[in-house]
């Protein structure tokens, strides 16, 4: 089943012409929120810049500027594999509405593409006209340009691409829920492993290997291995490819000491335990790659133990598979917490966010772990912000955005969000709420980073309203 998002009627044309092959003429799709979500809608402008550039540039091949209503046209733009479309909306001086394409490729000879661009209103969170699977808990994940979702309690996998603006089912999986998710194999052919989870009240020790294809379903590989049977469990991709499957609850409901690595270079993946256990087993931890050089380690944080929550961090190192000894890695948490989320700074540092503590309370305090201090304070969630069943999802520009969730377990989902920042100077957080609250309330639902640099957000509600879509402000969306 394919269901596209709703088209702008824009007036709009780009051609890109190279000095010898002639003219390609382009025209992009232009996508908007849905007509009923009219804060969102880019209305009301006082003039457009419709540029073309090479992605991760700050510098326009070409440019103009234009009323709204007016046809545009840019040319002479040399063919090449690596550009985007960009549009800005301005009232007055104010940019005020902004979208970009993923990157697209034009040749000489080929057919002329028609790359998709989602405009709306920045800092705002709009409806999209496509309503996905009703997921709670399920995950969401990037790979290759688009974004798979699955599990929440449906047992469809689905697939959107933001090149298409299509929402495509491409295949079915084994029912579970709260199986975690990384991508493994290598870069130029990535494939989704999903691990463990739970099925019928017990843990379920299954590996399903995703590899989309360009059309159609989806090839799909499963696995039994008892080893995998976890629940509360982490999966982090390694920088060469590998994944590690870290702690979670086994079947005696006692927390797991055994690390997993997990290779798919070829056809069969490769399951082996790691040379070293935790020191401390735990679920429902985090587990942080802590960056993208080559053997970077994984931060191990809280989560549930044997006793209760877990205080002290372990840190993992892939090149040789131990753990960093206690006698000279052994930093202990402010708030020992589970249920939190941890997200890596610009500066290398680690943000961990909400959780539950050990007494069941939520936690509203944020820590920061830093290599040569351990943790340190961090500040605190604003009021009204969600701190359990939220999303963490890193935006453009490194800023961390944070949507939806419960004030406390049991309660009921919130609508409000905030932005995370860190001052890189003298390592402060500061977190904002945003301007604008979520379409409905959400728990315990997922968010994506989309190759344009919007935000996907859907699932965690009762119903299965429209999926969301947040739009950053253009810089770091080059």
């Amino acid at each position: 089943m394919r269901r596209r998002a709703a088209v702008a009627a824009a007036a709009l044309a780009l051609a890109l012409a190279a000095c010898d092959d002639g003219a390609v003429r382009l025209e992009p799709v232009f996508e908007l929120p849905s007509a009923e979500d009219a804060l969102a809608q880019p209305t009301n402008l006082t003039g457009l810049v419709l540029s073309v550039a090479h992605a991760g540039s700050a510098v326009d091949l070409a440019s103009r500027s234009f009323l709204p209503g007016e046809r545009v046209e840019l040319s002479v733009v040399p063919f090449d594999d690596d550009l985007v479309v960009h549009l800005t909306g301005q009232t007055g001086a104010s940019v005020t509405a902004y979208g970009r394409t993923c990157t697209f490729s034009v040749g000489a000879g080929a057919d002329p593409p028609a790359p998709h661009l989602w405009f709306a209103r920045t800092l705002l969170f709009a409806t999209i006209p496509l309503a996905p699977a009703p997921r709670t808990g399920g995950a969401a994940i990037e790979l290759a340009g688009r974004a798979l979702f699955l599990g929440g309690g449906s047992d469809v996998l689905e697939r959107f691409d933001p090149r298409t603006g299509e929402l495509t089912e491409i295949g079915q999986l084994a029912p579970r829920t709260g199986a975690v998710t990384a991508t493994i194999g290598p870069a130029e052919a990535p494939r989704l492993a999903v691990v463990g989870g739970e099925a019928g009240g017990e843990p379920a020790g299954l590996l399903e290997l995703i590899q989309p294809a360009a059309s159609g379903p989806a090839r799909i590989d499963r696995i039994e291995d008892v080893r995998l049977a976890r629940i509360g469990a982490t999966a982090t991709a390694l920088t060469d490819g590998r994944v590690v499957v870290i702690g979670g609850r086994g079947g005696t409901g006692a927390p797991v000491a055994e690390l997993l690595e997990l290779t798919a270079d070829g056809a069969d993946p490769d399951l082996r335990n790691a040379r070293a256990p935790l020191a401390h087993p735990r679920s429902e931890h985090s587990a942080t790659r802590l960056g993208d050089d080559v053997g970077a380690p994984v931060l191990i944080a809280g989560g549930l133990g044997a006793a209760g929550p877990v205080a002290v961090a372990e840190l993992w190192k892939p090149l040789s598979g131990d753990l960093a000894s206690p006698a000279t890695f052994s930093p202990m948490m402010l708030t020992p917490r589970r249920g939190h989320r941890a997200e890596l700074m610009p500066d290398g540092s680690v943000l961990m966010i909400g959780g539950i503590d050990g007494a069941g309370q939520p936690v509203r305090m944020l820590e920061r772990f830093v290599i040569d201090a351990g943790f340190v304070p961090a500040g605190e969630l604003p009021a009204g912000i969600g701190i359990v069943d939220i999303t963490t999802t890193r935006l453009p520009d490194g800023r961390i955005l944070i949507a939806g969730g419960r004030p406390a377990s049991g309660a009921a989902p919130v609508d409000t969000a905030a932005i995370a920042s860190l001052d890189v100077v003298n390592g402060a957080v500061s977190v904002v709420r945003t301007g604008d609250r979520l379409a409905v309330p959400r728990a315990g639902h997922h968010a994506v980073p989309l190759c344009d640099g919007t935000i996907w957000l859907g699932g965690g509600t009762a119903a299965a309203p429209e999926a969301e879509r947040y739009s950053p402000l253009p810089p770091g969306r080059r």
